[in-house]
């Protein structure tokens, strides 16, 4: 996924990592053959080798434990019979004990003296091409790993992607970057339109928000990297972007992976654009196993997509989707457009961007949303179709929002009924998996009164406020109000930005969201380009107030001062709030919490390697379930409650 990574650093800025002086290219003719532009050095060949036996000899109920170095290097193909994670997980760390206690049999020394000893020393002395000393057998018990196979997943992504691979190659080369790209999806997402990692990159491209907000509209309504043709476009504008400053479609691909900051460090420290050598030789502690395999894993499913019928035999592949586009001069709801015959579920379906707040009902349809429709339903005439639409059904501005943090003691009911809405609508608003268990701490979204019809059930009256609070509605007081309809001939109102009060305060009972003044401190995934954004003001405007140079990235609890001259505190506070809500949201989509850990911190620990490597949890859960805790400061000694989680589907 495209990402550039600092240590407690949680955010991707590759505008400000480009080299300082970008290298002329040269120009090269159209028809250059792709094994000049991804050159495939003999040296790649065991790798790229191991990448393949991945995408094709074992599925993902199995996989290869290897050599994380010496990919030539696989000491066993793993068959898993259950489909229970903890237990498959269990199993995988027996198999790797076994081979670790074998290299450091001979890693003491001693002669082989059983099979797998045997198969272990036979193994790493092709791979090194001598016969291992006492001191590599031990590095080599420190390198084994375990690599998931992907036989089914790719196969399923050659099916999936036959209803936009030659729609996405042609975005690709009207952006001017080689139609061979288009073998990175494989690679990110095995071509899953909606796949989403547990540390936040989304859809086939797998673009983090920070990377992604560059290129793409990306918040609490719209999430454009989940539509497969935007998200290439953007996909390829960042590639074209690393390439112009790398001058190496190798350094490009792999900076997709690592960061354009991170790639010009290794061109810099080794003095070469050698993709061999910066493999082989560049050290980085966030130079890790995904990003050092990156370019090898393009050249692999490159490979295979050539001639994809040898290894999977005939497929028939999705059909291209055939769709009218229409573009809405308004806000409108999905309730509206059912009543003109549109299906909910093939909206849905062929709007991946729509997030899930507007197919629950709390947000509508943004305007100039281009809206796909299934072929034939708009017709030649866009303006004639968007006449269909009635008149109720055009707003000037989006629904607003309503919120609650959960406290300590509650409870739906007590929540339901202080908020004047049912335990079935927090329920269904929330997409909660069950009424029984909510978290302190948790943010709830309160339907707003006459509101709680979710589209595909009849739609409820659009109520106004009670006469007892219309006073508050008039003054702008009540966040559930209607909105100001938008006639045919009305020109569109300002979006509205405010006021935003929920009818319970939100405390700032999480460390990052405490504001002190006019300063905050700086919380998972959050850039100053975010910041920028929820106040409304330059980016470098921040930067000045900060004393912060270009080159600046913010760091992990770093306090910094906003400025609030164009965007009310509470505006700020939404914007910040749905932004990490979202993320919540569409965590939870993929992933399920099945019990916690408990870890007492040592010296030594840093956050990074407890988040990747240790738990495998982000950083922002981490903090969620220690509310009350600087993670920014670990403190030797003091004990974290650490979240287990399972793909959602999976967890049993």
């Amino acid at each position: 996924m495209p990402v550039a990574l600092a240590l407690l650093c949680l955010q991707v800025h590759p505008a400000a990592a480009e080299p300082e002086a970008k290298p002329e290219l040269e120009a090269k003719p159209e028809a250059e053959l792709e094994a000049d532009v991804f050159p495939s050095p003999e040296a790649l060949r065991p790798a790229i080798a191991f990448w393949k036996r991945v995408y094709l000899e074992v599925t993902t109920s199995g996989g290869l434990i290897h050599d994380s170095r010496h990919l030539g290097v696989v000491y066993e193909v793993v068959r898993l019979d259950s489909t229970n994670p903890r237990r498959r997980e269990t199993e995988v760390k027996r198999r790797k004990h076994r081979w670790r206690d074998a290299l450091r049999h001979l890693a003491s020394g001693k002669a082989p003296s059983e099979d797998r000893q045997h198969r272990a020393a036979r193994a790493l002395e092709a791979a090194l091409g001598h016969a291992p000393s006492t001191r590599e057998y031990a590095r080599a018990s420190r390198r084994i790993r375990f690599q998931l196979g992907q036989r089914d997943e790719f196969r399923a992504g050659l099916i999936r992607s036959g209803a936009f691979d030659a729609a996405m190659r042609a975005v690709l080369l009207e952006e001017g970057v080689p139609e061979g790209l288009i073998a990175l999806p494989y690679v990110e997402s095995s071509f899953n339109l909606s796949a989403y990692s547990k540390y936040g990159a989304a859809g086939p491209w797998q673009f983090m928000r920070s990377t992604g907000r560059r290129f793409l509209k990306i918040d609490y309504v719209v999430d454009e990297r989940l539509d497969p043709l935007v998200a290439t476009r953007a996909a390829a504008r960042l590639l074209r972007k690393n390439y112009e400053s790398l001058a190496s479609w190798p350094l490009a691909i792999t900076a997709y992976n690592h960061g354009r900051a991170g790639m010009a460090r290794a061109v810099r420290r080794l003095g070469t654009r050698d993709i061999e050598r910066i493999i082989e030789e560049y050290r980085s502690r966030s130079f890790g196993f995904a990003s050092r395999n990156f370019y090898v894993q393009f050249l692999a499913a490159s490979e295979i997509l050539q001639i994809h019928e040898s290894y999977f035999g005939p497929l028939m592949r999705d059909e291209p989707r055939l769709v009218d586009e229409v573009t809405l001069p308004y806000y409108t709801e999905l309730a509206d457009l059912q009543d003109l015959g549109v299906s909910l579920e093939l909206v849905k379906q062929l709007n991946p961007s729509l997030r899930p707040p507007v197919f629950r009902g709390l947000k509508r349809i943004p305007r100039n949303f281009k809206l796909k429709l299934p072929a034939g339903s708009v017709g030649e005439d866009p303006d004639a179709w968007l006449a269909r639409v009635p008149e109720s059904g055009r707003y000037s501005s989006q629904t607003r929002s309503r919120y609650y943090r959960v406290r300590g003691g509650d409870t739906l009911g007590k929540i339901a009924r202080r908020n004047r809405t049912t335990v079935s609508a927090l329920v269904s608003q929330n997409s909660l998996r069950s009424r029984h268990r909510i978290r302190k701490g948790q943010v709830l979204e309160i339907p707003s009164p006459g509101r709680n019809a979710r589209p595909g059930s009849p739609k409820a009256p659009k109520a106004s406020p009670p006469a007892a609070e219309t006073r508050d509605a008039e003054r702008g007081l009540w966040p559930g109000s209607p909105p100001t309809r938008q006639t045919a001939e009305a020109q569109p109102e300002p979006e509205f930005l405010g006021p935003w009060l929920a009818l319970e305060p939100i405390s700032d009972d999480v460390y990052w969201h405490r504001l002190l003044g006019n300063s905050t401190a700086v919380g998972p995934l959050e850039t100053l380009g975010h910041f920028a954004d929820w106040l409304g003001v330059a980016t470098q405007r921040l930067r000045q107030l900060n004393h912060l140079k270009g080159r600046d990235l913010l760091k992990l609890g770093q306090r910094i001062e906003l400025d609030f001259s164009r965007t009310p505190e509470q505006v700020f506070r939404q914007r910040r709030l749905q932004y990490h809500k979202g993320i919540e949201e569409d965590f939870f989509e993929s992933f399920v919490i099945t019990g916690t850990i408990e870890h007492r911190l040592q010296i030594g620990d840093n956050l990074w390697d407890l988040s990747r490597e240790t738990y495998s949890v982000p950083i922002w859960l981490i903090q969620r379930y220690n509310p009350e805790i600087d993670l920014s400061q670990l403190v030797p000694g003091r004990k974290l409650s650490v979240p287990v989680i399972e793909p959602a589907g999976r967890a049993s």
